[in-house]
């Protein structure tokens, strides 16, 4: 064979395998919704490879330059989760990892808070809970102990913050609650005994938070809020952000920040971080926008006050009204 012809096939060689490698690659954009869009308006950049036991996905934080999650599955549209994942945060850090299969969770799952500390260990079994599953707040204090046998029967504890008992049950089969389960007041004060039969309530008393007994027994369950609800809350953070000074959106005027954080048993906002930042910027107001708000009602479970994580889409807009 002449040179000229060992030439003309290694470029032909060449083209095919970049052909077939582009082919086996598709690169998608999003919006901060998780929307196709537009590569110049997009939050998130998407690649999906296929290799021969299915196709491997990535999906990349535009600005930070940061993985958000890898993981494998079965089909082209990824629908269907098969093999190890991996979850991350904006700031880098690993959010959870651990093993689908045929899209359930399988084997040992772990996940973390934003600060790298372990937030949750458990161990799946065609997508339940089995064993010893144990869970952290990110101070480092126990939040769940839950222990389980094959059919799902076990035992539950839980802890508030400050290491004190928050629950206390125990599970029938299929893990649902069963015989007398007790609720405590963060002080340590019981603030509800109840009587289950198979995840159905058949009684159950209050008491509040010097142990007196409550005659009252209706459901006290709510959830957290702002004083004037949704609407005022809404409301603040419309007056309280602002756009940067002399930034200017490329293709927009228009920017949206999620802000993550909790409200807790004093209806004190805590543990405020962006989840889906958009510039370090427009970050920072938000953040500081959620920490400086006035006080919430707590949300209220057991007939005792909780902690809520709340995920707060926050909007910029720079249009002159």
């Amino acid at each position: 064979m002449s040179v000229l012809k060992k030439t003309v096939c290694l470029i032909l060689l060449i083209f095919f395998v970049v052909i077939k490698s582009v082919a086996q690659k598709t690169e998608k954009f999003y919006d901060i919704k998780w929307k196709a869009c537009k590569p110049n308006v997009a939050r998130f950049y998407s690649v999906t490879t296929k290799t021969d036991s299915g196709y491997f996905r990535k999906d990349y934080f535009i600005k930070e330059r940061r993985l958000k999650m890898a993981g494998n599955y079965l089909d082209s549209v990824n629908e269907l989760k098969n093999g190890r994942f991996s979850f991350y945060y904006a700031n880098g850090v690993l959010e959870s990892s651990g093993r689908y299969a045929q899209n359930k969770k399988e084997g040992l799952w772990l996940s973390f808070h934003s600060n790298g500390s372990v937030r949750d260990s458990t161990v799946y079994a065609d997508g339940n809970p089995i064993g010893k599953s144990l869970s952290w707040y990110s101070n480092g204090y126990p939040h769940d102990s839950i222990s389980l046998n094959a059919d799902r029967s076990g035992l539950k504890f839980s802890w508030f913050d400050n290491g004190v008992v928050g629950e206390a049950g125990r599970y029938s089969p299929g893990m649902k609650q069963d015989g007398r389960w007790k609720y405590f007041h963060k002080n340590g004060i019981v603030s509800s005994i109840e009587l289950y039969d198979k995840s159905k309530l058949v009684s159950r008393q209050y008491f509040n938070d010097k142990g007196e007994l409550t005659p009252d027994t209706a459901n006290t369950d709510r959830r957290a809020q702002f004083a004037g609800g949704d609407e005022a809350w809404l409301k603040y953070i419309s007056k309280k952000i602002y756009f940067p000074d002399g930034y200017k959106i490329a293709n927009g005027d228009i920017a949206t920040v999620v802000v993550t954080f909790t409200v807790n048993e004093n209806g004190t906002i805590e543990n405020v971080i962006t989840t889906d930042p958009f510039d370090k910027r427009f970050d920072e107001i938000a953040e500081e926008v959620v920490r400086k708000s006035p006080g919430w009602i707590p949300a209220m479970e057991h007939n005792r006050k909780i902690k809520q994580v709340f995920h707060q889409p926050i909007v910029f807009s720079n249009y002159k009204e």
